[in-house]
């Protein structure tokens, strides 16, 4: 179930550390968020969503250049964040009725957002090949969802029995242990330093940038949706069940979302993954003008869970396989932040005003059909204004080609891989090509050897690259840039 090998090793210490969390989670309810009333009103509710955005205020400028700056050695950086999470968790048990809890309670969130950041720069680095990154992500989060599950469950049992402490120390035993496992995966390899024209190359091209704006459509129509729900619910007189059983609804989608992600990988880009999971919402925000029933109001949870999820997964894998390895903590820090700023203004918006739920039905349309549209036009390299075959929408992708042949031509062998690897990104990204996905992960491959120093690359390795992307990027002309 684990699966062998390194990526083996790091799902057994992330699951422990689910585990973790899953009892931290618990031992709130006896501690002093026991004495805070459920009925919070809205003034609350928004200072909650602002106090959301703390501990991303911290992963963007310190954590991602930390976990980049010790790239070769995030087995140990992993570990010692495993170990601060159990110090936390220790302390808390001290602290539950006093105003101390918080501060601890935001160094222990603060912690496990750069154990997410770390992980999601780990994992390319445990794949063998790049187009199997949505299916181990998927792993990954499948499995953490039935073992906090399980987790949560048995908390819940211990609490009866025990004391909040008890179900903390638990959890500090978790991370202790998730830390020590880590240390078994083998050390990384040592990063050279990326020139600021592969950065942007590889940070910026059209795919890595349409994407991330149809994921913070879909977080914001996620964070208005709960919240909307939520306000909505309480003012129609529902019981509190029935909210209960649409968040269920929500993590049922989920959870099937990290299920059928891979399958839909073997078929579809991440591209189109995320198109259709906008479509989706789009769809069920459409039905949800007609009037929300009981029935409807769990189908339009499913399939946002089923949606957020499987193209929170098809970013995540673009974004492995896209971002150079020096810059990836930085990377997913920074896009992180953007999600959950997006999330953060849906549920403000959401909160801040009254609405009927079919009018918010239609704010949710609203979002997603132009989100849609553009995501579309933008994929297909419509922006430009131009047909999406036109020559020029190959430049950019010869222009890195013919900087490969200039490298070739002195015997700059790491440099020429990276810029033909490069070329066939920005060619991919304009749509004027069809890239396969065999093709892609040999040019990566060639690229992470390029980029390691300890790796021996030859003269033959850049031959061949060169007469695979020329046969790629040449245009119809047969352009060859080098002459």
């Amino acid at each position: 179930m684990l699966g062998g090998g390194p990526l083996g090793t790091f799902t057994a210490a992330h699951l422990l550390a689910t585990a973790g969390d899953a009892f931290v989670t618990v031992s709130l309810a006896g501690s002093i968020f026991f004495n805070v009333s459920p009925d919070a009103s809205r003034g609350q509710v928004l200072l909650y969503l602002t106090l959301t955005m703390a501990p991303f205020a911290v992963l963007t400028p310190f954590v991602g250049p930390v976990i980049d700056r010790f790239r070769s050695g995030h087995r140990v950086l992993a570990s010692a964040i495993f170990v601060l999470r159990a110090a936390c968790a220790v302390a808390l048990a001290f602290t539950l009725f006093d105003l101390t809890f918080y501060v601890l309670a935001l160094a222990l969130l603060v912690a496990s957002k750069a154990s997410g950041v770390l992980r999601q720069a780990l994992v390319p680095r445990l794949v063998d090949e790049p187009a199997h990154l949505v299916a181990a992500n998927s792993h990954l989060a499948r499995l953490g969802t039935v073992v906090g599950g399980i987790a949560g469950a048995s908390a819940v049992l211990l609490l009866t029995a025990t004391s909040a402490a008890a179900l903390l120390a638990v959890a500090a035993g978790t991370f202790v242990a998730a830390s020590l496992v880590v240390l078994r995966l083998p050390a990384g390899r040592t990063s050279v330093p990326v020139p600021s024209a592969v950065e942007y190359a590889e940070l910026h091209t059209t795919a890595v940038l349409v994407a991330s704006a149809g994921l913070m459509a879909l977080r914001a129509g996620v964070g208005y949706f709960v919240f909307m729900l939520a306000f909505a619910l309480r003012r129609e007189g529902e019981p509190a069940w029935v909210y209960g059983l649409a968040v269920a609804a929500y993590g049922v989608g989920s959870f099937a979302g990290n299920v059928v992600a891979p399958r839909l990988r073997r078929r579809l880009h991440e591209e189109r993954l995320m198109a259709a999971s906008l479509a989706a919402c789009a769809a069920v925000s459409a039905i949800g003008l007609l009037g929300v029933s009981r029935p409807t109001l769990l189908v339009i949870a499913v399939v946002f869970g089923l949606a957020a999820t499987v193209g929170r997964q098809s970013f995540d894998a673009l974004l492995q396989r896209t971002a150079p390895d020096a810059l990836r903590g930085q990377a997913f820090a920074r896009y992180e932040t953007r999600f959950q700023l997006t999330w953060v203004l849906g549920g403000v918006l959401a909160t801040a005003i009254t609405l009927p739920v079919e009018v918010s039905m239609a704010v949710l349309l609203v979002l997603f059909v132009p989100v849609v549209v553009l995501f579309v036009r933008g994929a297909t390299d419509l922006f430009r204004f131009e047909p999406w075959h036109h020559p020029d929408s190959l430049a950019p992708a010869q222009a890195r080609l013919a900087d490969a042949l200039e490298w070739q031509s002195i015997g700059r062998h790491r440099h020429a891989l990276v810029d033909l690897a490069a070329a066939v990104d920005l060619a991919r990204a304009s749509g004027a090509v069809d890239v396969d996905d065999s093709t892609c992960a040999r040019l990566d491959e060639l690229r992470r050897r390029a980029v390691d120093p300890a790796t021996e690359v030859t003269a033959h390795d850049v031959a061949g690259a060169v007469a695979l992307v020329q046969a790629l990027v040449a245009g119809p002309a047969g352009l060859n840039p080098a002459g």
